[in-house]
């Protein structure tokens, strides 16, 4: 398997904690015979009463272009607990190039797609309805400001108001980066715009998601702190900005793999669908089952964006402290960077400080390295009702040191 292959990318999918919530996971599967092939499926995406599913298949015989002739896009449609064979019966949208699905609305009764192929600039996307139990013809949207010198993903929300694009251009971070557009009430799509600094890195950002209540980014990277190839991330978007995020947390260990991961998607906080490639070369498409639970964070309270960071502690100011191993006992630059985070935080009683456990080699020394950092905290002057310590198995790396990651939270500035 590899990261990319044509101008759309092959990835895959899953999930995890939101602000005040939790997202459990359980009975992680593959997909049955009736969906996975001897190919690559790819990009699932389901309708919302989960009875249809639609994804991209490649590497397969029964393309319209054969083995090595472009990406299909393939559905299954549920029967009871199951799904029943998928077929390929989309031929006003497939052809001998690549035919990758970038969205639907709820009941699955419009298809939105992007084709793309080596000779040909891409300048916009194509729509399916299906009428009278056949697709219609694909419609043609035009877009601004796409750039597929290098290789492209997207995704459109159900409701076709906003995209988010992974391609690489001028003003990328490094390889692709996260794009975002929105569409006007005239219908115009908006040039795109990179998410920022705290979403892209120097490494790629690819296959976006966006929750049903669009505060909720979900996507893949291999620049930020993961287990393998790509993992998959979240981050919430703050102040109902498409332009200020909070830091992305990596899903943890349940969920990605040393392998490549990607393309999430989750349904009525109750399933999500996924590809990966943990078990062979070529990707399958898994399930997960999601329960909701509570973090720590009250629903009207969110983490501060990494700007509102810099301003009130400073720019350069580390945000973990690691411990080597079975080691509680922190250095003296430590105890001065905790020191002088609590005295830039003593006076501003608006905000709460969340000690966050990412790593660990054993529980016994993790009690003993928050109650560390807790202490020095307290002397700073920061009190003790505004410090909250979280240790969840889900999430926390086994690994040979300690690294406990301090976020910053308050009151919803607009709940």
């Amino acid at each position: 398997m590899v990261k990319k292959v044509s101008i759309a990318y092959l990835l895959f999918i899953l999930t995890t904690t939101v602000i005040g919530q939790v997202l459990e996971f359980s009975e992680v599967r593959k997909l049955s015979s009736a969906v996975n092939s001897k190919g690559e499926e790819s990009v699932p995406l389901v309708s919302s009463d989960q009875s249809k599913m639609f994804f991209v298949r490649s590497f397969y015989e029964g393309n319209f272009g054969g083995k090595y002739g472009g990406q299909d896009i393939w559905y299954a449609e549920r029967t009871g607990n199951s799904w029943k064979p998928a077929v390929n019966r989309l031929a006003t949208l497939n052809d001998h190039d690549n035919n990758v699905l970038i969205g639907l609305n709820n009941d699955a009764s419009i298809l939105y797609v992007f084709k793309s192929s080596s000779t040909e600039k891409l300048s916009g996307i194509y729509f399916s309805r299906f009428v009278n139990e056949r697709w219609r013809e694909a419609e043609f949207i035009p877009l601004r400001g796409i750039e597929n010198t290098d290789f492209v993903g997207m995704y459109v929300t159900p409701e076709f108001d906003v995209m988010l694009i992974s391609m690489r251009t001028t003003d990328s971070q490094g390889e692709e980066d996260l794009y975002i557009s929105t569409k006007s009430k005239p219908g115009v799509w908006s040039i795109p715009k990179n998410l920022g600094p705290t979403i892209n890195t120097s490494g790629y950002e690819i296959s976006p998601f966006l929750s049903a209540d669009k505060k909720r980014l979900f996507f893949a990277s291999n620049g930020h702190n993961g287990l393998g190839d790509a993992d998959i991330f979240y981050s919430e978007r703050l102040y109902n900005s498409w332009e200020t995020w909070s830091a992305p947390v990596n899903l943890g260990p349940e969920v990605n793999s040393a392998k490549f991961d990607a393309y999430f998607s989750i349904y009525g906080d109750s399933v999500a669908y996924f590809c990966s490639n943990r078990d062979q070369q070529l990707a399958d498409i898994y399930t997960v089952a999601v329960r909701v639970g509570t973090g720590l964070l009250a629903s009207n309270q969110e983490y501060i964006s990494q700007d509102d960071w810099n301003s009130i502690v400073g720019k350069n100011v580390g945000q973990t402290i690691a411990f080597d191993k079975e080691s509680t006992s922190l250095e003296r630059g430590q105890q001065e960077l905790l020191y002088y985070i609590g005295k830039k935080l003593s006076d501003r009683k608006d905000i709460g400080i969340h000690l966050v456990v990412k790593e660990q080699e054993a529980n016994d020394f993790t009690d003993t390295r928050l109650k560390e950092l807790y202490g020095h905290l307290r002397q700073a002057g920061v009190e003790a009702s505004r410090i909250k310590e979280e240790q969840n198995p889900q999430f926390i790396k086994t690994s040979d040191q300690g690294v406990i990651q301090i976020m910053l939270f308050r009151e919803k500035l607009n709940p």
